[in-house]
């Protein structure tokens, strides 16, 4: 080989080395410091550009009017930007993976976007003052973006793509707006430890296995809306105090869950509509406080529903339509109405107060239903009505020397229907109306009982081959039996 041909080798060996190394530069550090003067009312500009991998990047300006840029592009870069004054606009772009922003901006009126591209990145913002915005978009998987606001009339948004993601929203301050919107399977969005009042957390998720909700939050007229379009989803309300707060959930799909514990306060209101199979409301301590209103609708099969109420004047409304349902009503304190209702088929109706001057009502539509009411405390009012077949409804009052004054209606239209009562305390009114054919009006044991004393019993069945069983004890009671139809019983024992 000639000496000519081995010098162009080496000239191009040495050509190919720098631009090879130039196109995967790594650990570069970008450092910029920007003071705007006293006298100047338009303050400095920062643009920082970084592409290869590994580089870390500062943004630290203390002005009017100052404009920050951060690009950064492939893998593991950190961009840091802090900003102080007012009229700011930062904004930090990354592609590629396990990449960090994080922007800081004490002032009002500011404008913080950060938009992320690639899966493992996280992007934090925080910013104190008046008149804010922060917009955090992410596609990829395993993304964290996290907003932490203080301050009044700001806005937060996140705005994520793909799965196994975490979006974060923390909150000190009044009359805020915060978005987050989630597309994919396994994401997470919260709104935590918030304080004040007039805030407004939305919500909308689409996918499977998604996780929304609500931790620890103090004040009054917020406003909480979550939207989840899939299965095995979940919203969570927990450790929440205020008045006249409202809270407003819908899932659509299957095995998804809707849980609250506890609600404190005054005149709330919560809203929270399921459709699709093996869904669970589930609210064993939802309310403690007076005035608070909860409406709960659930369509599909399978599905169970529970929510519990401690104070007065509270407002309950559980309903269901479908098949083999489970709905249950609790209620302690006074003053309260509660209404279970389902249509469908093999559905449980359950209603438990304890108190005085309630209204409960259970309504079932269907065949093969079951409707279970239990009441202790004093005047109370208490309805139940069955539609269909082979329905049963149970009726029972404890703990006697405190159960009275009490009123209880129980209805059934269709065949072959059975209602079962053990009553005690004194002065209670019981009426039974069952019309349709081989229909039972008894107890467990045989035979209905019904205690105290100048207590009363109306029965009423309208149909054939009907049969009465029961019992009254104590003092000063009447019981009234009318049958039409033919081949009916009534056997009635009183003592």
């Amino acid at each position: 080989m000639s000496k000519i041909l081995i010098k162009k080798s080496a000239i191009a060996l040495a050509l190919g080395i720098a631009f090879a190394g130039s196109a995967v530069a790594e650990n570069h550090i970008a450092v910029i410091n920007q003071e705007s003067a006293g006298a100047v009312e338009i303050g400095n500009e920062v643009y920082v550009e970084q592409a290869g991998a590994a580089h870390w990047a500062y943004a630290d300006q203390y002005g009017d009017d100052n404009v920050t840029s951060l690009l950064q592009f492939d893998d593991w870069h950190e961009a840091y930007a802090y900003v102080t004054g007012d009229f700011n606009l930062v904004e930090g772009e990354q592609s590629g993976l396990w990449n960090v922003f994080n922007a800081d901006a004490v002032g009002d009126d500011n404008w913080l976007s950060a938009y992320q591209e690639g899966s493992l990145n996280s992007a934090s913002i925080f910013l104190q003052g008046d008149g804010n915005t922060a917009v955090a978009e992410q596609s990829g998987d395993a993304n964290e973006a996290a907003i932490d606001l203080s301050g009044d009339y700001n806005t937060a948004e996140i705005y994520q793509s793909g799965d196994s993601n975490w979006s974060n929203f923390q909150i000190s301050g009044s009359d805020n707006l915060f978005l987050s919107e989630q597309s994919g399977s396994l994401n997470e969005s919260g709104y935590f430890n918030a304080s004040g009042d007039r805030n407004t957390f939305e919500a909308s998720q689409e996918g499977d296995g998604n996780v929304a909700g609500v931790v620890g939050a103090d004040g009054d007229d917020n406003e909480v809306y979550a939207q989840q379009y899939g299965s095995s989803n979940i919203f969570i309300a927990r450790d929440l105090e205020g008045n006249e707060n409202f809270v407003d959930v819908f899932q659509d799909g299957s095995a998804n869950e809707f849980l609250i514990q506890p609600i404190q306060g005054e005149a709330n209101f919560i809203v929270v509509q399921q459709q699709g199979n093996s869904n669970v409301v589930e609210a064993a301590n939802g309310m403690i406080g007076n005035d608070n209103l909860i409406d709960a609708y659930q369509r599909g099969d399978n599905n169970y529903a529970v929510f519990a109420t401690e104070g007065d004047m509270h407002n309950v409304e559980l309903e269901q339509a479908g098949d083999n349902n489970t709905a249950v009503g609790e209620s302690y304190g006074e003053q309260n109405d509660i209404m279970v209702s389902s249509r469908g088929d093999d559905n449980f109706n359950g209603v438990a107060v304890q108190g005085v001057s309630n209204d409960i009502q259970s309504r079932q539509r269907g065949d093969a239903n079951t409707a279970e009411v239990v009441f202790v405390g004093d005047d109370n009012d208490v309805m139940s009505s069955q539609v269909g077949d082979g329905n049963v409804t149970l009726a029972y009052s404890y703990d006697a020397g405190t159960t009275s004054g009490n009123t209880l209606d129980s209805e059934q239209q269709g065949d072959i229907n059975l209602i079962d009562t053990i009553i005690g305390g004194n002065e209670n009114l019981i009426s039974f109306y069952q019309e349709g054919n081989s229909n039972v009006i008894a107890g467990d044991g045989g035979s209905f009982i019904v205690g105290g004393s100048n207590g009363s019993v109306d029965i009423q069945q309208v149909g054939d081959y009907n049969v009465v069983t029961g019992g009254q004890a104590s003092d000063g009671n009447t019981m009234s039996v009318y049958q039409q139809g033919d081949y009916n019983v009534a056997t009635v024992v009183q003592y």
